[in-house]
């Protein structure tokens, strides 16, 4: 890596990308336990199925490749998904603001779409449908909010539901708001919920996923965390059903987290190819993975 990256904070530097998470060379923990927990869980879901033993498989070398001939640069080591990119962008939107923007947010989005900001390539495929509308959609509402004019949100999100990536994609509420109050975190899920995929979508899942991972970062104990879960299940619900297939996960792991690995890697969520301009490495489809890392982390702590 670079002296010049390496001596940024990715999360600050809205022009730096976070070339240091890599399962090659894992960033060290020297700091306080609360620290140490956020940036286990933010490395964890950047990696994805390489986690639990650091090797580097031949799709990383691709990656790698690949990455060279986009970028010209020979410093970086892994391409995310695209639900894990908007991630990072909420979360470098919440530390570089100080609070939650939804104009910053949203001119984060779309550096991401036309940049490729927070891309470890540098370059954005192009975004899934689903992606592209609920972008669009945060877009019109804060354009018109700007200029006082009502937008009819329910007529433009007939047919757009969130897909479980949208869980993720909101987790950065979690992160820079754990030692904050319910009701401050409530206020920003519903907003963003909102703003992405409509006032008739609930909440509750988005709500329970946070709470979760924020008592998590808090150091409660796995049962505790299990225990606090108020949610009722709803197997028709997509949402509702991996959140409980994560808690499955995590309840049936045996406190060893290549067990819980293996099984989450074989619930694959399918999604229909779009185009082949989309991300060939995109994660999405073991997204239950990677809730899974992002709140087991926090536990083996």
């Amino acid at each position: 890596m670079s002296s010049e990256c390496s001596n940024k904070d990715w999360i600050i530097e809205l022009n730096v990308r976070p070339n240091s998470m890599s399962p090659i060379d894992p960033p060290s923990y020297d700091e306080n336990e609360n620290d140490s927990r956020i940036l286990f869980s933010i490395y964890s879901m950047t990696l994805g199925e390489s986690f639990s033993s650091h090797n580097i498989d031949s799709y990383i070398l691709d990656h790698i490749q690949i990455e060279k001939e986009c970028s010209q640069q020979d410093d970086l080591t892994l391409v995310w998904s695209d639900a894990i990119s908007l991630t990072l962008c909420f979360l470098a939107s919440l530390a570089h603001h100080g609070d939650y923007s939804q104009e910053h947010l949203l001119q984060r989005y779309f550096q991401w779409w036309m940049n490729g900001y927070m891309c470890p390539t540098g370059l954005c495929f192009t975004p899934h449908v689903d992606i592209k509308k609920s972008i669009d959609l945060f877009g019109e509402t804060q354009a018109a909010q700007a200029l006082g004019i009502e937008v009819d949100i329910e007529k433009k999100t007939y047919c757009l539901s969130p897909k479980p990536a949208a869980l993720l994609r909101l987790s950065p509420i979690s992160y820079f708001y754990s030692k904050h109050s319910y009701s401050k975190r409530l206020e920003i899920i519903k907003d963003c919920v909102k703003r992405m995929f409509g006032k008739s979508t609930s909440i509750d899942v988005f709500v329970a996923y946070i709470e979760l991972l924020v008592n998590a970062l808090n150091g409660f104990s796995k049962e505790d965390i299990i225990q606090s879960i108020k949610l009722k299940q709803n197997s028709n619900d997509s949402l509702n059903k991996i959140f409980f297939l994560l808690i499955n996960f995590i309840s049936n792991d045996n406190n060893n987290i290549e067990q819980g690995l293996q099984r989450a890697l074989k619930m694959i969520y399918i999604q229909q190819k779009e185009c082949k301009y989309l991300n060939p490495y995109d994660s999405d489809e073991t997204i239950l993975l990677t809730l899974y890392l992002q709140i087991k982390k926090q536990l083996n702590l």
